[in-house]
C-alpha cells in the first residue's frame, strides 16, 4: 500500500526541504519507488532531482536573438524577448497543472536522475495557484488529492514538499493525506519560532481532522538541532510530552555539507561521511522500520 508522506511547518528555515530530499533518496536506496511532489513556488526540491540545467552563454546568445528579431527597441520589446526566452524553455507540466486541470497527473510526472524517484515538479506559476483554486466553482481543496489517487498505487511512497504558508496549497496537501498509514511530519527547530509554527501546524492539522475525519497521523522531527544542554532538554521534553508523536531521530544542525549539497545539487544521503547524513539516515531507518 502506497503511504503519503507530507512534510509541512508553517516556520519557513526549519530543513523541510532537505527532509523531502533525503527520505526520497534513503527510501530509494532501500529499493523502494517513490514520488515527490513539490508544492513549494520557490522549486528548491524540483531544481535538485531533475538536474535543472545552468545557463550558458547560448542562452544569452538566444535572448539577444529574440529581442533583435523585433522591429522595436526599448523597454516593452525587452520584456517580450525575455518572455519568449522563458516560454521556449517552460516546456513541462507541473503541479501547477495537475490542480488546475490542465493535464492528467500521469502527464505531470517526470523522471529524477536517481533511479526509481520520479517528481510532479513545482514551476513559478504555482505562486498564483491559490488564488486560482480559491476562485474556481469546484472543491478547491481536494485538487491534489484526486490527483494523487489516479497514480499512487504506481508507489510506495509519495512526498510531499511545502511552502510555509497556510492556504489553499496548505490544505490540499494535507487533505491528501486520506489513508491510515498516512503521515504528517512536522519538522521543528527548538526555538522560540519553531515551537510557535509546530503548534500552529498542529492545529491546522486538527482543524481538518473535525472537518474531514481523515485518519491522519502526525509525528514531530526536531531539525538543526545544536548539541547544546538546552535543546538537549527540550527535546526530552517534547519526547515526554508527545511520545510516540515524536521521531526518536533528530537532525543536528550542520552548515557545511548541507550548503556543499546545495551547492553541488546533490544530496546529503548520497555522502554518509557528515553527522547530519547519518541523522537522516536514521530518520529512514526508523521510518521504514
Amino acid at each position: 500500500m502506497c503511504r503519503v508522506i507530507n512534510v509541512l511547518s508553517h516556520k519557513g528555515g526549519c530543513g523541510k526541504s532537505e527532509t523531502v530530499l533525503n527520505l526520497a533518496y534513503g527510501l530509494h536506496a532501500k529499493g523502494k519507488r517513490v514520488l515527490v511532489i513539490d508544492c513549494d513556488p520557490q522549486s528548491n526540491v524540483t531544481s535538485i532531482l531533475t538536474a535543472e540545467s545552468s545557463l550558458t552563454t547560448g542562452d544569452s546568445n538566444q535572448l539577444l536573438d529574440n529581442y533583435r528579431s523585433r522591429n522595436e527597441t526599448g523597454f516593452l520589446a525587452a520584456l517580450e524577448a525575455l518572455g519568449e526566452y522563458v516560454r521556449s524553455h517552460r516546456d513541462i507540466r507541473d503541479v501547477h497543472d495537475v490542480m488546475e486541470g490542465n493535464c492528467s497527473p500521469k502527464e505531470a510526472i517526470h523522471p529524477t536522475k536517481y533511479g526509481n524517484v520520479d517528481i510532479v515538479p513545482s514551476g513559478i506559476e504555482l505562486s498564483m495557484t491559490d488564488y486560482q483554486l480559491k476562485n474556481r466553482s469546484l472543491d478547491p481543496y481536494r485538487a491534489l488529492r484526486t490527483g494523487i489517487q489516479q497514480v499512487k498505487d504506481a508507489y510506495d511512497y509519495v512526498i510531499i514538499d511545502n511552502q510555509p504558508f497556510k492556504n489553499a496549497l496548505t490544505f490540499n496537501t494535507i487533505a491528501s493525506c486520506t489513508e491510515e498509514n498516512d503521515l504528517i511530519i512536522i519538522p521543528t527547530k527548538i526555538n522560540r519560532g519553531g515551537l510557535e509554527g509546530t503548534y500552529e501546524t498542529i492545529m491546522t492539522t486538527m482543524e481538518w481532522l473535525k472537518t474531514d475525519r481523515l485518519p491522519l497521523d502526525i509525528k514531530i522531527l526536531a531539525t538543526m538541532v545544536n548539541r547544546n544542554k538546552l535543546e538537549k532538554t527540550w527535546i526530552d521534553t517534547l519526547s515526554e510530552l508527545f511520545g510516540d508523536k515524536m521521531f526518536r531521530a533528530t537532525i543536528r544542525y550542520q552548515a557545511k555539507p548541507v550548503e556543499e549539497a546545495s551547492l553541488k545539487k546533490s544530496i546529503l544521503l548520497e555522502n554518509m561521511t557528515s553527522g547530519v547524513a547519518q541523522d537522516y539516515q536514521a530518520l529512514v531507518d526508523e521510518l521504514v522500520d
